[in-house]
């Protein structure tokens, strides 16, 4: 009788070898799942997620504006990745200085200096915030007053002088390449309110920001200067004050009644077929919450 052949015990360690790396993988895998678990959880309620390669016309990365060393990361259970939480003062702080800088930033550049030479932009943009809360537009009513129309058509040249509208244009024309990232700062910043202090007194109160939301969103005055402006621009401006009165309709501000329910398939069909956004899925991810939120509600 014949005995088995045995195997040759350089394919039971080839075995081995491979089960134990079968093993390790699998080991990896599952922490690298739960670091991306942990990690989208951490940002679930960011409005717009960061991008560390980012870079700004300014020379710096976006993502490293967000994250000072009060916001660094601290190694969790098995390998996951928990951000240290940010005091809220530090944010108010960091915010504040990350507008100061922008408009640092803006006072050396060329074209600024060509328009009005020895222009302090941040005192220009405090008496156009001042000019534009005390002149606020009207939002609604176009149909039964045509002086409302008339007045919100010419609304910008009425509160605002012609060197702050060249002002204006020429900041968006120069500093396209970064309108996202602007605009972003500007919404944190405008929607601050009473938990961070302004003693200035610079920023408009909730009430001043939907009447400006709903002049953009719900008359012709406003709604026709958009579409005088490039797609970016539109689509941005249009979503931003959606969140405005979205904000003012849950918190009971929404006086004027305003429903942007009509508004929110159009931007989120726009905002498909745009694909020039470097945060296009979050944009239409907010635009779809906040469309189930009226849904239920109707």
């Amino acid at each position: 009788m014949k005995k088995k052949r045995r195997a040759p015990i350089w394919l039971w360690l080839v075995f081995i070898l491979i089960a134990l790396a079968a093993i390790l993988g699998a080991y990896y895998l599952g922490i690298k799942k739960g670091s991306a678990k942990q990690d989208t959880l951490a940002h679930e309620n960011v409005l717009i997620p960061q991008k560390e390669s980012l870079k700004t016309s300014r020379g710096e990365d976006y993502a490293s504006r967000q994250e000072t060393p009060d916001n660094e990361q601290k190694a969790g259970a098995r390998g996951a990745i928990v951000p240290k939480p940010i005091k809220p003062e530090d944010q108010c702080k960091r915010l504040e200085q990350d507008v100061r800088e922008f408009f640092q930033y803006l006072d050396k550049r060329n074209y600024i200096q060509h328009l009005e030479e020895g222009i302090n932009t941040h005192d220009r943009f405090k008496t156009m915030i001042h000019k534009l809360s005390s002149r606020p537009p009207i939002p609604a009513g176009e149909g039964i007053n045509s002086m409302i129309m008339t007045k919100n058509i010419y609304h910008f040249f009425r509160a605002l002088g012609k060197n702050d509208l060249r002002l204006i244009k020429e900041v968006l024309r120069n500093e396209a390449d970064t309108l996202e990232m602007n605009l972003d700062l500007f919404f944190r910043w405008l929607m601050l309110g009473d938990r961070c202090p302004d003693p200035e007194g610079i920023r408009p109160s909730m009430e001043i920001l939907y009447q400006y939301a709903g002049f953009f969103l719900n008359t012709i005055g406003g709604r026709s200067y958009l579409f005088r402006r490039p797609a970016p621009l539109r689509l941005l401006v249009s979503y931003y004050c959606l969140l405005i009165i979205h904000k003012a309709d849950k918190e009971g501000l929404n006086s004027y009644g305003l429903d942007i329910f009509p508004e929110l398939t159009s931007l989120q069909y726009e905002m498909e077929l745009y694909s020039g956004f470097l945060f296009q899925n979050e944009y239409i991810r907010r635009i779809e919450d906040i469309s189930n939120y009226y849904l239920v509600r109707r």
